[in-house]
């Protein structure tokens, strides 16, 4: 197909509403840490998530592959520009010095998890003080965590925390409540009924696209990717996909509420 035909194929899906066909771009590596039910290397297309990244760059003419590693490994690809950019990372105003930001695809919100026959309760986060946090390693903790100087020890995945807090080597974890049920129902036979929510959702966290502030294109590739990603707004297709997965609704204000005065 010439160049003059797919002008004027892109003016008439143009005039019907319809997205116009891209000139083909590169392909894309992109990193991600395993963060289910959104996206996992154990999902079907990789979870919502991933595949919303995926076709939004595709409408664009992109070709995205996904590759998973712990978040730490993740970051550092993206810093060095050996990945193009990295699914789900959540607004740190320090992160800006790696990644560009994509638009909001989906919230998720924060929570405590502890064990069902441990009566901790609490009111204000300070009331946490004696008890120990399981966190994981690299991740961006709301910053109300450090703030009321409360006690974390970093595991190397929320799998891994959920399973020191079975054996009572930390009171508490720091987890995505979807994650949380995807992983008690996945350890069904050992996690049944042995962990419940604790207090109110402490923070709501936004997965966004962060691209590498190391690609030349990197500003080119946020803007398309975007772009993808309203068009999908506007037709259904990015409700369609994220409906399949389970999330609370929002009754925390975004932390990258911030973003407007300081942040993403």
């Amino acid at each position: 197909m010439n160049l003059k035909s797919l002008i004027n194929i892109s003016l008439v899906l143009s005039l019907l509403g319809l997205p116009a066909p891209c000139v083909a771009g590169r392909d894309l590596t992109l990193v991600a840490t395993n963060y289910p039910p959104f996206y996992s290397s154990e999902l079907p297309d990789q979870g919502g998530v991933a595949l919303v990244v995926k076709e939004a760059f595709k409408r664009q003419g992109y070709n995205a592959s996904v590759k998973f590693y712990p978040f730490a490994r993740a970051a550092l690809l993206v810093k060095t520009g050996q990945a193009d950019g990295i699914i789900g990372l959540w607004y740190r105003k320090e992160r800006e010095q790696w990644a560009h930001y994509s638009d909001p695809i989906q919230a998720v919100q924060i929570v405590f998890y502890k064990r069902k026959d441990n009566p901790l309760s609490f009111s204000q986060l300070t009331e946490l003080k004696p008890f120990t946090i399981g966190i994981g390693r690299g991740y961006a903790n709301p910053p109300e965590i450090a703030a009321a100087g409360l006690t974390t020890e970093e595991g190397s995945s929320d799998e891994m925390n959920l399973k020191k807090l079975f054996l009572k080597r930390i009171d508490l974890v720091l987890i995505g409540h979807n994650l949380a049920q995807y992983l008690i129902k996945q350890h069904e036979s050992e996690f049944t009924d042995a962990f419940e929510q604790v207090g109110d959702p402490i923070a709501t966290e936004v997965f966004h696209l962060g691209v590498s502030l190391a690609v030349s294109d990197q500003t080119t590739l946020v803007s398309e990717f975007n772009k993808g990603l309203e068009s999908m707004e506007k037709d259904g297709r990015l409700a369609e996909i994220l409906s399949q997965f389970p999330q609370l609704p929002p009754a925390v204000d975004p932390i990258e509420k911030i973003r407007t005065q300081a942040h993403p």
